[in-house]
């Protein structure tokens, strides 16, 4: 059974059975996500490549297959996204669900509440256990994203264009920040994943399809300190699709986070907890690229640059 929230110009579908997925997020002008059907392997363990693979998945504690400490092994793409989660309550403006992670003795909760700018997605993560758990979540929505789509980030109610670290394929390349995305510009069957550094922060990411309206996420960067973008043009995905992945680990794997402390945990006398607001927003017509170069000097890059540093990455066309 699929449940659905709305709220002011934004509406979800979950499917509760299968990883209580968001198969669907629409304001007035846009369906936001790209198409998602269930696995044909529900359950623990199956590979997170899959047809209709869209959607909204919630990932967790790792991104990539790992091992914890005691040799427990984590599946790729975590507990979360292929099992059922508990509905512990429902009404048309709010949804709460719960879910145990297998690996570890963790209980995530996610309540998906009407506002009036649209939805907040609201997350706790809990234990009776004893110590600590280093927990790394991820949001994991795949946005539908062709070559008119757009990327801006934001902190503290500016743009901000960090350098990134690339993960995939090339691990530890640096990439200045695309506003177009690089589905334009990357060889077809082929992606590119990358964070903020460490210490750089966001708490927005406004993504338009090239229509009038743009979907903006905002969150607590105390809370979700990491943010990880993902954009694969068509090497997992059937069609091409961005990834905004607020996280509180830095990188896809928890045992690296681990080892270089920069991940979160949860205890139980310290729940985590953090929260997504998403909105439907008008559109900001973008500046065109012959008026940014008549403003910036020649061969120089400024805060309002649009372009990236992506030449000799082997993916780019």
């Amino acid at each position: 059974m699929n449940w659905e929230v709305a709220g002011q110009g934004l509406r979800c579908t979950v499917d509760a059975e299968h990883g209580g997925r968001i198969v669907s997020l629409r304001s007035d002008q846009a369906e936001w996500l790209a198409p998602s059907y269930p696995s044909d392997q529900p359950g623990l363990g199956a590979p997170f490549v899959h047809a209709g693979m869209g959607g909204w998945d919630e990932v967790a504690p790792s991104v990539q297959a790992d091992a914890l400490p005691d040799g427990t092994s984590v599946p790729d793409h975590g507990d979360l996204w292929n099992v059922p989660w508990v509905v512990e309550s429902a009404s048309a403006d709010a949804l709460v669900m719960a879910v145990e992670l297998t690996s570890l003795p963790v209980t995530v909760r996610r309540t998906i509440r009407a506002t009036d700018p649209g939805l907040r997605f609201e997350y706790t993560a809990t234990t009776d256990a004893m110590g600590e758990y280093p927990l790394l979540w991820c949001a994991h929505p795949q946005f539908s994203a062709g070559p008119h789509a757009t990327l801006t980030l934001g902190l503290a109610g500016r743009e901000i264009r960090p350098e990134l670290v690339e993960e995939y394929p090339n691990g530890g390349a640096r990439l200045e920040f695309p506003v177009r995305t690089l589905h334009g510009m990357l060889s077809p069957e082929t992606s590119v994943k990358a964070f903020l550094p460490p210490g750089v922060t966001a708490d927005s990411a406004t993504l338009n399809l090239g229509g009038e309206q743009s979907l903006r996420l905002s969150w607590d960067p105390t809370a979700l300190p990491y943010l990880g973008l993902f954009w694969d043009n068509g090497e997992f995905a059937a069609d091409p699709v961005l990834a905004i992945e607020p996280a509180t680990g830095w990188g896809d794997s928890l045992s690296q986070a681990v080892a270089s402390g920069q991940i979160m945990s949860v205890s139980a006398a310290a729940p985590m907890r953090w929260h997504l607001d998403l909105a439907a927003i008008p559109a900001v017509p973008s500046v065109p690229e012959w008026l940014i170069q008549e403003i910036l000097p020649t061969g120089k890059s400024g805060p309002r640059d649009s372009g990236a540093s992506v030449a000799h990455h082997p993916g780019i066309a």
